[in-house]
């Protein structure tokens, strides 16, 4: 079975390179401010040996950018940017480039991605990622990455909103999860993973940005016969508050434990927040 390796935490990538990530839009500001240190970044994993690299639209969104005082058009302008950096970055290599579409709560800049039932109705959610879906349809990317999703709900608008564009962009579904085999929202992963599953453009499901010890139950726990995307964070705890990450990483997956993640299915395997450069360059995958 074909394992592909993906790239590691962004921003814990930009954060080695000397960037100062404390702003409500988190990598996403750079893409203003300094759009070039994204694609070096980005050229650090590509070169540590990722088959696919994530984008920087993660923290982008209409509502989260107007409070930081963007227009409409920077949006449209730093969405279409946050792709051709990545394709930049990747352009000598055979290396796939999927967009990243964060959930609503990575907007609030309040820890809400890991806790999801956000209190608001699907209208909402839906016009939240309606136009920004939209606009990342456009940039072509090889894949549509809908990651840290905390709630069923969500990603069923979501999934209506890629049938509603005739897309046929290749997609995935990583939600953010905890223990007990539930998202975050505390619903069954098996549930969570089933609603991905049945659609027709999708590539993968999975987890990411969740400890690493959890993983391999939540996989157990599916029940399916389809294709896992994994990419846990360090295992350290969000503090919403300092807008920093709380204990000890460790961001090199122990063999048996990526072992265990190919024998339960995953193709596609890296890392979130915390994982560097140099810990996906030291990831060795069966079948890579």
């Amino acid at each position: 079975m074909l394992v592909r390796k993906l790239d590691g935490g962004l921003s814990t990538a930009l954060e080695a390179n000397g960037n100062k990530l404390t702003g409500s839009l988190w990598t996403g500001e750079l893409l203003r401010t300094a759009p070039r240190e994204i694609e070096k970044a980005h050229r650090d994993f590509v070169n540590a040996g990722a088959q696919v690299i994530i984008t920087s639209a993660y923290q982008l969104s209409f509502s989260g950018c107007d409070i930081r005082g963007w227009s409409k058009s920077d949006v449209i302008s730093a969405l279409a940017l946050s792709t051709e950096l990545a394709r930049s970055a990747s352009s000598d290599h055979d290396v796939h480039v999927a967009a990243s579409v964060g959930p609503y709560g990575a907007s609030l800049s309040d820890g809400s991605e890991y806790r999801g039932r956000y209190g608001v109705s699907r209208s909402v959610l839906r016009e939240f990622h309606k136009q920004r879906l939209d606009i990342l349809i456009e940039t072509e990317p090889d894949i549509l990455a809908l990651e840290t999703m905390p709630d069923i709900e969500e990603v069923e608008v979501l999934l209506d909103l890629l049938d509603e564009t005739g897309s046929d962009i290749p997609f995935w579904v990583a939600y953010s999860c905890k223990e007990g085999n539930q998202t975050n929202a505390g619903q069954p992963f098996r549930e969570a993973a089933q609603i991905v599953a049945e659609r027709k453009y999708a590539l993968a499901v999975g987890i990411n940005c969740t400890a690493p010890e959890f993983i391999a139950p939540l996989l157990n726990s599916a029940e399916i016969d389809f294709p896992f995307v994994v990419y846990p964070n360090a295992g350290r705890k969000w503090d919403a508050s300092k807008k920093e990450w709380i204990g000890k990483p460790n961001g090199r997956f122990a063999p048996d434990l990526l072992a265990e993640w190919i024998e339960l299915g995953a193709t596609i395997i890296g890392g979130c927040c915390g994982v560097s450069p140099r810990d996906i360059e030291a990831m060795e995958l069966e079948g890579n």
